[in-house]
C-alpha cells in the first residue's frame, strides 16, 4: 500500500467468536532488549514476508519505471490536485533469505512509481499453491470504472491481480468492479470511488487463499482456480479531520478500514488488521477476527496503523504499526513493533529501534521474528529497504 494512497483510504470453525478487546499498550520496558540483525538490505520497497522450511521469502514491489519513457501514462495525484506521470518497469521482485545470504527467484516483476511523490506499487503478497507454485499478488493503479488500468507496460496486465501459476490468475480489480462498496465502507474522502482496488497481503486458507484488498476494503476467498468470493467488508470509523487535512476547519471524517494484512489463527479464524484511511487518528486501527459464515468481530483495538501481522508459535500475534502517530505525522515518526496477547486484550511494545515503515512480519518455529524496514524505500535510497532478524524476544 502506498503512504500517499493510505492518507485517503484506499481502501463455522468455532462455536463463538472471540470477544472485542480493547488493547491497552505496555511500555518497551515490559520486556528485555532483543538482538537485532539486518540479514538483507538493499532492496526496492520490500512489502511482505513468508516463512517457509526453505527460508523466509520477502516481496520488493520495485523502483517503478525509467522516467520519460514509453511505459508512462498520466493520471490524478493520489492523495491531492493535480495530474502526474505513472513509470512502469519491471523492477519488482521475490527473494528468498536464507543463511547463505538471499538470492531472486522470481525477478522482472511489473512496478510502478508516482513521479511527483516517488511513491511505488508492485508485487506486495506471496504465497504458494497446493502443487508448489510462486502465488503473487499484485496492487493497482489508476483503476477504471470496468476493474482495467489505464497503466502502460506488463503492469497494465498484471497489476489488480493473483497469478497463481501455471498461466491461471484472479482478476481482483474486475471483481471490485463487479461488486463496488457501499456507504457502510467506502468513507468520505474526496476522490473515493466505489471500484477502487488494490490487493495487498495474502494467506494460503483451506484448499485456497485468503486475500485482503485495502481499497475494496474487504477480505476475499480464492480458490485453487482462481474463483473469488468475499468473506467480510469492514465499516469505516468516524474520526474528525484536522484543519488543513480535508479543509480549512477540523470535520468529521468516515474513515476507511483500509485492511493490509491477514493471517490464519492457531483457532483456525482469519485475523485481519487494518491501517485506518485519513485522518489515521492514534489508536483508531483493529484487528479484525473472521470465521467465514458468521459476522467479522473486532478482536483487538487501540492500534495504529497496521501494515502485518503474523502469528508466533506461543499463538501471540506479533503486528507492525507503520507509524506509530498515524499516516499524517512526518517522515521522522518510527513506526514498531507489537505483540498481542492470546485473548488480544493486551498489548506489549517490543523494544526494537530503528523501526521506519515498516510492512512485514514473520515468525518462525523457534519464535525467530523477521521485519521489512524502510518498506517504502529503494536501494538507491539513504535507508534503502531491509529485512531484520530478531531474536531474544521474552
Amino acid at each position: 500500500m502506498r503512504r500517499t494512497r493510505m492518507f485517503v483510504g484506499a481502501g463455522g470453525l468455532l462455536a463463538a467468536a472471540a470477544a472485542t478487546a480493547t488493547v491497552a499498550v505496555a511500555g518497551a520496558g515490559a520486556t528485555s532488549a532483543p538482538e537485532v540483525k539486518v540479514v538483507a538490505t538493499g532492496l526496492n520497497a520490500p512489502k511482505h514476508l513468508l516463512d517457509t522450511r526453505q527460508g523466509v521469502y520477502v516481496v520488493e514491489s520495485g523502483r517503478g519505471g525509467r522516467k520519460g519513457s514509453a511505459d508512462c501514462a498520466p493520471g490524478p495525484v493520489t492523495g491531492g490536485p493535480g495530474t502526474t506521470t505513472y513509470c512502469s518497469g519491471q523492477t519488482g521482485a521475490v527473494a528468498l533469505i536464507t543463511a547463505e545470504g538471499t538470492k531472486v527467484v522470481d525477478g522482472r516483476l511489473p512496478s510502478v512509481t508516482e513521479e511527483d511523490s516517488g511513491e511505488i506499487s508492485g508485487p506486495s503478497g506471496v504465497s504458494f499453491t497446493q502443487t508448489g507454485h510462486l502465488a503473487v499478488l499484485y496492487q493497482d493503479d489508476l483503476v477504471t470504472k470496468n476493474g482495467s488500468n489505464s497503466l502502460r507496460g506488463r503492469a497494465h496486465s498484471i497489476f489488480g491481480t493473483f497469478q497463481l501459476g501455471s498461466g491461471m490468475s484472479a482478476n481482483l480489480a474486475r471483481f471490485a468492479a463487479r461488486h463496488p462498496q457501499a456507504t457502510a465502507t467506502l468513507g468520505g474522502a474526496p476522490g473515493e470511488t466505489t471500484f477502487d482496488s488494490d490487493p495487498y497481503s495474502v494467506v494460503a486458507y483451506r484448499s485456497g487463499f485468503a486475500v485482503t484488498d485495502a481499497a475494496a476494503n474487504d477480505l476475499l476467498y480464492v480458490s485453487s482456480r482462481g474463483r473469488i468470493s468475499v468473506l467480510a467488508r469492514f465499516p469505516t470509523h468516524l474520526e474528525t479531520a484536522p484543519a488543513g487535512v480535508l479543509g480549512p476547519a477540523a470535520v468529521p471524517s468516515h474513515a476507511q478500514a483500509v485492511p493490509t494484512s491477514v493471517a490464519v489463527g492457531p483457532d483456525g479464524a482469519l485475523y485481519v488488521g487494518l491501517l485506518r484511511g485519513i485522518p489515521s487518528t492514534p489508536g483508531t486501527a483493529d484487528i479484525y477476527r473472521v470465521v467465514p459464515g458468521h459476522a467479522a468481530r473486532v478482536w483487538a483495538s487501540g492500534l495504529t496503523a497496521v501494515t502485518a501481522i503474523a502469528f508466533g508459535p506461543a499463538g501471540r500475534l506479533l503486528v507492525t504499526e507503520l507509524s506509530t502517530g498515524g499516516l499524517l505525522s512526518p517522515p521522522s515518526v518510527p513506526g514498531a513493533l507489537l505483540r498481542i496477547s492470546t485473548n488480544g486484550k493486551h498489548v506489549t511494545r517490543l523494544p526494537v529501534s530503528g523501526l521506519f515503515d515498516p510492512t512485514g512480519v514473520a515468525v518462525t518455529h523457534n519464535g525467530t521474528i523477521y521485519v521489512t524496514n524502510h518498506g517504502t524505500s529503494t536501494r538507491s535510497s539513504p535507508k534503502p529497504g531491509q529485512v531484520l532478524e530478531i531474536t531474544g524476544v521474552k
